[in-house]
């Protein structure tokens, strides 16, 4: 596994690219990819929750697999939530996407949501 120092030099890597892609986007004046945007801020959240989260995966004790479990059910009930949020903003005509985006979309948010679930339970816990 990846050293903490390595995991966190990775994330700010990662907001760095986003930053240059936001800011490129925003230089030539179009709407741009957003979904795009999602991803990189989604790994980013990944390499930082992985950096917090090393001490404790290195361990496969009956905490850890609970917090696992855990995260998992609370990120399954979000994704469902925001499949149902997207629906009624495509459907109503609040937002304009196609099929690759709003994939791209949802993939992130439910990464980010697994990750950070399990950085929450596994302070509280």
């Amino acid at each position: 596994m990846l050293s903490r120092k390595w995991l966190i030099l990775i994330g700010f890597g990662w907001l760095v690219i986003g930053g240059f892609t936001a800011l490129v986007q925003m230089m030539a004046e179009g709407s741009g990819n957003v979904e795009y945007f999602f991803v990189v801020i989604s790994l980013a959240i990944i390499s930082f929750s992985m950096a917090s989260l090393a001490p404790h995966l290195q361990r496969n004790d009956e905490r850890m697999r609970y917090i696992r479990r855990k995260g998992a059910l609370y990120t399954s009930v979000l994704a469902l939530l925001y499949c149902g949020a997207l629906w009624v903003m495509i459907r109503y005509g609040y937002v304009k996407l196609n099929a690759e985006q709003t994939i791209l979309i949802l993939l992130s948010l439910i990464s980010s949501t697994l990750f950070l679930s399990w950085l929450v339970l596994s302070k509280r816990h």
